[in-house]
């Protein structure tokens, strides 16, 4: 399935648990049920605007824009978990205000009935979108996985408390039961905190043209180090930065009259080289190669 096709499910997957959450956590007033249906919601519009953004970057504009519109990619999903990371805070502040307030009413049995139909269907959409993205480097099928990794998370969460709650009817500790919900979505706010704030800080580097990862730069190192060898270069220097799919590789080849290539063309043939051994990194690859025998033009 194409990038946009992977796209488009996230939407209709997002649409359908969101209109399912919402009316089913009005229904029986829970405010875990509400965020859970909320996320999907917002998961609607962002999965739109990571569909418009994936659909913008494919079209061909040299002139408007000479070195692509890669850096659309990380900007939308910056955006997209700075919405989300809100949406956590809001939550976490309001089931502070509920626990301090005497809980909240919920009817655990309709509860759990949602809990367990959201939970397998968020499963069976995280499946197929972690099996697409092993096979692709799209940042945004990466940011929908974990999109829909943290709606998982919240079902799982939803699901474990709502049994819970509905076991505690059955006890002596009834009365506590008012506190499940909000204390639930207290949890689940602060342990979802952590992944649009690292989501947000990777993209940041992208956008920043920062280094790659370090395992994408120590693989061309390598490369770069192997051809200097063989060809007896003074020295080179490597630069390396990757922004959305596009990942952008500048080399040059400082060299003297002993190295083992000196003309044009055996430039060129180097160039072929070096391109056909980067394949296996892959992305999107910008590939420059310089040789200078003057260290300043490095």
């Amino acid at each position: 399935m194409s990038e946009k096709g992977v796209l488009m499910l996230s939407v209709y997957g997002a649409l359908l648990f969101a209109v399912i959450g919402v009316v089913w956590g009005l229904m029986i007033d829970s405010q875990m049920i509400l965020f859970d249906g909320g996320y999907s919601f917002i998961s609607v519009v962002l999965s739109l605007l990571s569909l418009l953004g994936a659909t913008y970057i494919k079209k061909r504009d040299e002139k408007r824009f000479p070195f692509g519109k890669e850096v659309i990619e990380p900007i939308i999903i910056i955006a997209k978990y700075v919405v989300i990371l809100l949406l956590c805070v809001v939550a976490l502040i309001s089931s502070g205000y509920d626990l301090l307030n005497g809980g909240r009413e919920v009817a655990p049995g309709y509860a759990l009935a949602y809990s367990v139909l959201s939970t397998l269907g968020c499963l069976v959409v995280l499946f197929f979108l972690t099996k697409r993205a092993r096979n692709s480097q799209s940042g945004f099928i990466e940011a929908e996985q974990k999109q829909w990794l943290m709606d998982t998370l919240l079902s799982v969460a939803v699901l474990l408390g709502f049994l819970f709650a509905t076991l505690l009817t059955y006890t002596k500790y009834v009365h506590y039961v008012v506190y499940i919900d909000p204390l639930m979505v207290l949890l689940v706010s602060l342990y979802c905190l952590k992944l649009p704030y690292v989501m947000i800080r990777d993209h940041v580097r992208e956008v920043l043209e920062m280094s790659p990862a370090p395992q994408i730069q120590s693989h061309i190192h390598h490369l770069v180090k192997e051809m200097e060898q063989k060809y007896q270069f003074v020295e080179s220097v490597t630069r390396t930065s990757k922004v959305g799919e596009k990942l952008y590789i500048e080399i040059d080849f400082i060299l003297d009259a002993s190295s083992n290539a000196q003309t044009v063309k055996e430039h060129d043939l180097i160039r072929e080289e070096m391109d056909h051994q980067m394949k296996g990194i892959g992305y999107t690859q910008w590939l420059t190669i310089s040789f200078t025998q003057d260290r300043k033009w490095a």
